[in-house]
């Protein structure tokens, strides 16, 4: 539950309560996140949702997360710096590969694009292809030696 407190007079109230206390208070031009201390002048105060988790107020010498605020005052976490796990990696090499592929293979790669478990060895992406995308036979194992190569290549 999110808590403001109206800068003008200080009092404490509950999200659905802020209105309310407009109406009332002569001096409310803006109200406070209680927890991220972020001011909000208006109804600016409805976009905002969360702003802290409980780990992060609690916990503040132990808890290891990044927290940037918008400026909406909304908690957001920035993927810029993180570092792809290879999985992460290879799912977007396979998002790559699948805006660059010829017409013949692009909607095998689009169903590729869909799956986030895409094994990164060849054996076994094989015999992934064969259960996801339906290849068998020798036509499938034609199209599975263009897919792989051209995952490769990218």
């Amino acid at each position: 539950m999110v808590f403001f407190c109206c800068d003008g007079c200080g009092e404490t109230l509950k999200k659905n309560q802020v209105d309310g206390h407009a109406a009332k208070c002569r001096d409310c031009y803006a109200v406070s996140c209680v927890d991220c201390s972020v001011s909000f002048p208006g109804d600016d105060y409805r976009t905002h949702t969360s702003c802290i988790s409980e780990a992060e107020r609690y916990e503040k010498t132990v808890y290891r997360g990044v927290r940037k605020l918008d400026q909406h005052g909304n908690q957001t976490r920035p993927q810029m710096n993180k570092k792809l796990t290879p999985q992460e990696a290879w799912n977007q090499t396979i998002i790559t590969a699948a805006e660059s592929a010829p017409p013949s293979l692009k909607s095998y790669m689009d169903q590729l694009c869909v799956h986030e478990n895409v094994p990164r060895k060849e054996k076994q992406f094989r015999n992934f292809t064969v259960n996801s995308l339906r290849l068998k036979g020798a036509e499938g194992e034609r199209v599975k030696d263009e897919i792989w190569k051209l995952l490769v290549k990218v």
